[in-house]
């Protein structure tokens, strides 16, 4: 009986690489002609256009006459769409951010058709371990892959990939690139590409994926298959696609597969490309955490207040994001004039979703039932309550104010006063109207939030303050958590809860970077050098609700790696670090501004934890990993023949902890997304702030020997990706005496999610960009009211949004413990509403019910569940 090999004719169409989507665009607009012409002729039986929309969106947005063209193809099954908008990046991008991708793509696609039932990504530089219940969530049984899979693992094409809540997708693992079938267009050895594409399936099915990078229409593509089957005896081709690929294996034979692919040992991982370009990385994060914590939580609230929830307006913001999040995007291995319009939809999304909190939360604040001049009113966009310490400004006549909540003065934290004028700006200030002069004010205060709401404190204006200023200190700062203080260049730390000490505790490590866009590589001749704080200015404050140290000063680099291979340093490169410590709050909060200069090099924070670890881990879209610190073949992977050495960098999300019996460290960031475990008793967590480097690609790397990755046969420099610009870094660190998932995953949330704000006063229309726009008051009062509280100490709160059906509320939660049953506590609604637990997609998994509690019942590791409010 002969083997048969599916034909299955495709594309790649990188959204964006070393060319741009503007260019790349023009050959999309003739060759989805060829495409439509080759399927209505009969030329070719199927194509697979790359399973997003986001090529298909843009084309139609200039060429709508051929809708109805392309719908026809889609429903007779010829033309395979989706289900993905871009194709994502699996390890750095929020899970949140990955449902919305695919929920856009969905979307577009069923307009369009139908979509492909299948998790296809044939290119993303590894796998996440959640992705089989994202795609189960979504109904989607099956995936396509390539990169990733360790052989010594499974060398099988075809396995079942399993979460560990129990969800299985049948996966399809490319192990010779998306790309492979293109010898049966240029090669005449039938037999050899046989046996490439034989190796390692699971049965007499085998797969042909024919197409490449950008690629054409292969009209001579049934030429080419009569020409292989009749030099073949054991193999018959056949055009075919993956639903009739999948159709023909057998599930019960296969082997059940678990966890995360990001291993090199079959093709190139890129496993330090999640430092590449930070500057978009630190964006991504900053526009994802507004849009998932801040913005569609708050439209929620909004639309209780009687506020139109806009869809259209959110899915023009993921849109953008979703395009900079496929995965040459997302790991800017790209050409500046690339990253150029990456950064410009990243500032545009910026834009759009920073106005979007703006107007809602001013609506709301004018609209109140007694709206008084200097109220100041707070939104807590989670669901669950809070005590915070706020960063806010407000404008006054006055130099002097209390703050005030219901009668009783408010501990405030005076930051910085500036003085202003609300007139005229002339030439020379003197000729300014003095009568409009005012004060700005920055300042700390600590509210209590209560879930999903806002509250309203009141300014009061006086003459003479009753504040006391806060004090300079010199030796050091604390709170009741720890003490930190500064000596010899070096800062120090104390757990004040255990007496535990951690001398120099943090420092900065710069090293050469010899490598690309895609991979840090050490120079062959490196100078590593330990940076600590000598001869800082050293400025610590002390206040009634924040204590803060401020370092500042600079360091002395190699230029380049010229000088670093001559063990010469000429470069300064200056620095601020700022530590705060919040009162009564278990975080180290740490702010570190770098004007970077320098050339081919890569700069990381150190933190000593003192817990010697085998093991690291940290979060994932929606759950958590464990991985080894120490690589099983990092001393054979060439002998082995791997693509890449591998390094134990990794992504990170959110965070990553050491953690022993009777002690935990825990790094969070803002931006920061990528990792490793290093020290003589890999006690020390390595952060990587950023890499400096010059290429897009470049041949013969210590850590990936061989061609160039991204274009073999040309360098293409890449100054931009150089960054040498100011560079922001966020990250925090929390001692705490044990490790759990979901605790650490909520002080997060409470540390980084800002609270909105708004003060009515009219003085300064320059508040915000909208400010100065007219805006009447809804015709309905607004009120602060309960409307739903989340009651868990065991479950990640993961969104709050309309359903993209419209009728009704999604609170999405996941029990983040990778081993490990919870019960999942209660939603808290303020009065009787209905609900169902729903998939991914909105669609109903359990009857209708009606109450004002939810109990969310028992959660599996790693669970998901979507509770739908009516």
């Amino acid at each position: 009986m002969k083997k048969k090999v599916h034909v299955v004719h495709h594309t790649h169409w990188d959204f964006e690489w070393y060319f741009t989507n503007h260019e790349s665009f023009v050959q999309l607009s003739y060759h989805m002609d060829e495409v439509m012409s080759a399927l209505e002729n009969n030329l070719i039986d199927f194509y697979l256009l790359d399973g997003q929309l986001s090529i298909v969106d843009e084309y139609l947005q200039s060429f709508p006459e051929q809708k109805e063209r392309l719908v026809q193809l889609v429903k007779a099954e010829k033309l395979f769409i989706g289900p993905w908008y871009t194709q994502t990046d699996e390890l750095i991008i929020a899970g949140e951010s990955i449902i919305r991708n695919l929920d856009l793509g969905i979307t577009i696609a069923n307009e369009l058709g139908g979509y492909f039932k299948a998790g296809y990504l044939p290119d993303s530089f590894g796998q996440g371990k959640d992705m089989p219940k994202i795609y189960q969530g979504f109904g989607l049984d099956k995936t396509v892959f390539w990169r990733g899979v360790p052989n010594d693992v499974t060398e099988d094409r075809e396995f079942m990939w399993q979460s560990e809540d129990g969800s299985k997708v049948l996966a399809s693992n490319i192990k010779n690139g998306y790309f492979v079938g293109v010898g049966l267009i240029y090669s005449d050895d039938a037999q050899d590409l046989m046996e490439v594409i034989e190796s390692g399936a699971t049965s007499d099915q085998l797969v042909l994926p024919v197409g490449g990078d950008q690629r054409y229409i292969d009209f001579d593509l049934r030429e080419r298959i009569e020409l292989y089957n009749n030099q073949l005896d054991d193999y018959e081709l056949v055009e075919s696609n993956y639903d009739l690929f999948f159709d023909s294996i057998d599930e019960d034979k296969l082997q059940t597969v678990e966890g995360e692919f990001i291993s090199s040992s079959v093709s190139k991982i890129h496993r330090s490309i999640y430092s590449s370009r930070y500057d978009h990385k630190y964006m991504n994060d900053k526009i994802e955490r507004r849009m998932i914590y801040q913005l569609e939580p708050l439209m929620v609230l909004a639309e209780t207040q009687g506020i139109p929830y806009k869809q259209g307006l959110l899915d023009r913001i993921w849109k953008l994001l979703s395009k900079n999040q496929a995965h040459d995007s997302a790991g800017g291995c790209n050409s500046d004039k690339t990253n150029k319009i990456i950064m410009e939809r990243f500032i545009e999304a910026d834009q759009l979703s920073y106005s979007a909190v703006d107007y809602l939360t001013r609506k709301i604040a004018e609209s109140r039932e007694e709206v008084k001049e200097n109220d100041l009113v707070f939104f807590n966009t989670l669901p669950f309550s809070r005590k915070e310490i706020i960063k806010c400004s407000i404008s006054l006549m006055s130099e002097d104010f209390d703050l005030v909540s219901n009668g009783e003065k408010l501990t405030y934290q005076l930051i910085e006063t500036k003085k202003e004028n609300s007139g005229s700006i002339r030439k020379n200030p003197e000729e300014m109207d003095p009568e409009k002069f005012y004060y700005i004010h920055d300042l700390l205060v600590e509210v209590d939030l209560p879930a999903l709401n806002f509250t309203t404190i009141q300014v009061v204006e006086k003459s003479k303050s009753e504040e006391i200023s806060n004090q300079a200190m010199t030796h050091g700062i604390e709170n009741e958590f720890y003490h930190v203080s500064y000596s010899d260049g070096m800062l120090h730390l104390t757990d004040k809860v255990t007496q535990e000490k951690y001398f120099n505790f943090l420092t900065i490590e710069d090293s050469g970077d010899e490598g690309d866009t895609y991979d840090y590589s050490p120079p062959y001749e490196d100078d590593v050098l330990s940076l600590n704080f000598n001869e800082a200015a050293v400025k610590v404050t002390n206040g009634p609700l924040r204590n803060e140290m401020k370092l500042s000063g600079e360091w002395i680099l190699p230029k380049d790696l010229e000088e670093r291979s001559n063990k010469k340093q000429t470069q300064s490169v200056s620095y601020q670090l700022i530590i705060s410590l919040d009162n009564q709050k278990n975080l180290l909060d740490c702010h570190l501004t770098i004007n970077n200069e320098a050339l081919d090099h890569r700069m990381r924070v150190l933190v000593d934890t003192k817990i010697a670890s085998k093991k690291s881990l940290t979060n994932t879209p929606f759950g958590t990993v464990e991985r080894e610190v120490v690589d099983a073949h990092i001393n054979d992977w060439k002998d082995l023949g791997w693509r890449e050495e591998p390094t134990t960098i990794f992504p990170m999300l959110n965070y990553v902890n050491l953690h022993n019996e009777t002690s935990s460290v825990t790094c969070f960031s803002k931006g920061i997304k990528e990792y490793q475990i290093v020290g003589d008793n890999y006690d020390k967590i390595a952060l990587t702030l950023f890499r400096s480097v010059g290429f897009l690609g470049r041949p013969d790397l210590i850590r990936r020997p061989g061609i160039a990755s991204g274009n073999e046969f040309k360098y293409i420099p890449t100054p931009d990706s150089q960054l040498q610009e100011t560079l922001t870094f966020k990250f925090m660190i929390q001692l705490d005496e044990s490790f759990n998932e979901a605790k650490v995953m909520k002080d997060f949330q409470k540390q980084v999610v800002s609270v909105p704000f708004y003060q009515i006063q009219e003085m300064n229309r320059f508040t915000t960009t909208l400010k100065y726009f007219v805006s009447n008051p809804l015709p309905t009062n607004t009120q602060a009211k309960e409307f739903l509280e989340c009651v868990s100490d065991s479950l990640v709160y993961s969104s709050l949004r309309k359903s993209r059906s419209g009728d009704g509320i999604e609170i999405r939660l996941f029990n983040p413990s990778l081993t490990d049953s919870c019960e999942g506590g209660m939603i808290e609604l303020s009065k009787g509403m209905s609900y169902q637990i729903v998939d991914l997609k909105g669609e109903a998994l359990t009857s209708l019910k009606n109450n004002d509690k939810i109990d969310l019942g028992s959660f599996k590791p790693g669970e998901i569940k979507t509770v739908k409010l009516f």
